[in-house]
């Protein structure tokens, strides 16, 4: 984890460990603009917020064109 001010910023590895998710998964979430990421050099990171923003809007969304089944 790396602070910046009070920014906290997950790489995806202690992200992937934390959430129980696969890295690609989280970059697939990422490209999908599902979660939002940065990349800096060779490495994604993802702030605190950005994740509490993806479990806020619920990670799992209905495939375009079907309606969600109540």
């Amino acid at each position: 984890m790396i602070e910046i001010g009070s920014v906290r910023l997950y790489n995806l590895d202690e992200l992937s460990k934390k959430l129980g998710l696969s890295k690609a998964t989280l970059r697939r979430y990422i490209k999908n603009h599902r979660l939002s990421g940065q990349r800096m050099g060779v490495r994604w990171y993802v702030s605190e917020h950005a994740v509490d923003q993806f479990f806020l809007r619920g990670f799992i969304k209905p495939a375009k064109g079907k309606a969600r089944q109540k």
